[in-house]
């Protein structure tokens, strides 16, 4: 608890949770999430500026697992530009059917779980291997997802 104390980032988090809901009662509910988005759009361009560097770096590199991990970390926040992007788009063409529709949804999702899994491998990446640990959590996600999906499919049947 001592360590928590005097954690920038613990208390960054805590700031981050507490001004939300205060801001929440007074901001309306339309307004907070435009805010939010926004702020999401901004962040996340910053940290892609920031770290393109890095991230091709450790895209040419890619054998250890601190390479895995930036280049995860990178996905995942140009990935969650890109959805901010596509869902401003689909707003600005009112929801219409064609984009709504489109493959592009699923593809963010596909690469967000891409970029998941190397987070997951980071750890016991080296010198281009994979411990036989990460297979193990590969084949809990996979399981995870496969019952899931198992379950959504036996759903719409009924």
């Amino acid at each position: 608890m001592k360590r928590l104390k005097t954690s920038i980032a613990a208390w960054s988090a805590l700031s981050a949770v507490v001004s939300f809901w205060l801001l929440n009662l007074f901001i309306p509910y339309e307004r907070m999430v435009e805010i939010s988005s926004s702020l999401v759009l901004g962040v996340t361009f910053a940290v892609l500026v920031r770290w393109a560097n890095d991230a091709a770096r450790a895209m040419r590199s890619g054998r250890e697992g601190p390479d895995f991990l930036i280049v995860a970390v990178f996905s995942i926040v140009l990935i969650i530009f890109f959805q901010r992007v596509w869902v401003m788009i689909v707003r600005l063409y009112d929801r219409a059917d064609h984009l709504v529709n489109s493959p592009v949804s699923a593809f963010i999702a596909w690469m967000l779980a891409w970029a998941c899994l190397l987070v997951l491998i980071a750890p016991d990446a080296e010198n281009g291997s994979i411990a036989g640990r990460s297979g193990v959590f590969i084949g809990v996600a996979l399981f995870i997802a496969g019952m899931v999906s198992g379950v959504g499919l036996a759903l719409a049947i009924v």
